[in-house]
């Protein structure tokens, strides 16, 4: 097989720690996709799931592999699970990535099964897709133990890249993309703020998202103001949905806030959004739910830190992380100000138009596995 240029195929082979899709799972689809469009080989290493689905359909080899996501219970027993499956995993990964011309491990997870690949003999070049504004101790000791393994690390901000460099590791940030073009919000409108303002939140619902600081900042709105809360509840954060769930029917939210849980299409019901907000406590990488929301032009509130304070650019507002107070005043500017809103609406979708695109963001992740390719003699 040939690339299109004439070259011979170069080799891909993908590692995934879990068979679930999320963001980061997102990405690598269409990574893999864009990889397959371009003429490479692909492989992926992914546990039986909905991402294996995903892959297989798309054209992509897929490969069955452990599990590799920290377990619950027991730290010494979930520790020890992990280790072995990071076992099996790197014998299959050495084995499915002999030859190949790039490893690519998406997530920090995958990095102890390249680690002990790397020591059974795994001579492929090997990039790390960092997904993570890594704050977590036990997480940053992960890294700085497996980082000899990785020969470049992709990050998808500065925020997320920081880390990584200060391990020594090469890196480039390649920022996330998405699907463009795209029909604008049904109300981008030059007038006022809707009778009944919609004010959205797209994200998994877990406590570092920051749902329950957008809850506290709308009960200091006025009654006309309704929120949309989007996003899927892993079982280990049950307990926090039933806690959203009980701050919303107090008296000064009750009847005003929709959980509409995972959605195939998000984009359907933001296009109805006023204002949408990523309220994190903790720094985001590149978070994907706020690039979309540029794209339809639907204004932005976020907290400033991580990925999106640094390409949200003109299209909305950065608040503190974790201040109620500040981030209901900021909502509340831009729905009183009608012109501020058209603004952050056209600075939104022209920011996405000039590069924050999947065909973007895939022709410069090639880029960089294949100038990682050809810098490693097969």
């Amino acid at each position: 097989m040939t690339h299109r240029a004439g070259r011979t195929a170069r080799r891909i082979v993908a590692l995934n720690p879990t068979g679930m899709v999320s963001g980061a799972e997102l990405v690598l689809v269409r990574y893999l996709a864009a990889a397959l469009a371009d003429g490479w080989c692909t492989q992926a290493l992914v546990p039986d799931g909905p991402l294996a689905e995903r892959l297989a359909a798309g054209g992509v080899d897929v490969v069955a592999a452990p599990d590799l996501k920290l377990g619950e219970g027991d730290r010494r027993v979930a520790a020890a699970r992990a280790l072995a499956n990071a076992s099996r995993s790197a014998a299959l990964l050495r084995r499915t990535a002999a030859g190949a011309d790039a490893v690519v491990v998406n997530g920090v997870l995958g990095l102890p099964t390249l680690r002990l690949a790397r020591l059974a003999g795994l001579r492929a070049p090997a990039a790390w897709l960092v997904h993570d504004v890594l704050v977590r101790s036990d997480l940053r000791t992960l890294v700085r133990s497996c980082a000899p393994a990785v020969d470049l690390a992709i990050a998808v901000s500065r925020a997320a890249a920081e880390f990584p460099a200060s391990c020594g590791l090469l890196y480039q940030v390649v920022r996330n993309g998405v699907v463009w073009p795209v029909d604008a919000a049904r109300a981008t409108t030059p007038g006022p703020a809707a009778a009944r303002p919609v004010v959205g939140c797209n994200a998994v619902l877990t406590p570092w998202k920051g749902q329950y600081v957008l809850l506290d900042a709308a009960a200091r709105l006025g009654p006309a103001v309704e929120v949309e809360l989007i996003g899927a509840t892993l079982p280990k954060d049950a307990a926090y949905r039933n806690q959203l769930e009980a701050r919303a029917a107090r008296p000064d939210l009750a009847g005003r806030v929709r959980m509409l849980g995972h959605l195939a299409d998000p984009l359907d019901a933001m296009r109805d959004w006023t204002i949408a907000v990523s309220a994190s406590v903790d720094p985001e990488a590149g978070s994907l739910a706020v690039l979309e929301a540029m794209s339809i032009g639907v204004p932005l509130v976020v907290t400033d830190h991580g990925g999106p304070a640094e390409f949200i650019g003109a299209a909305g507002l950065r608040v503190t992380p974790g201040d109620a107070s500040e981030l209901a005043a900021a909502i509340d500017s831009l729905l009183v100000d009608a012109p501020l809103r058209v603004r952050c609406a056209a600075a939104g979708r022209a920011a996405v138009a000039r590069g924050l695109t999947v065909e973007a963001s895939s022709k410069a992740f090639l880029a960089s596995l294949d100038a990682l390719a050809r810098a490693t003699p097969r």
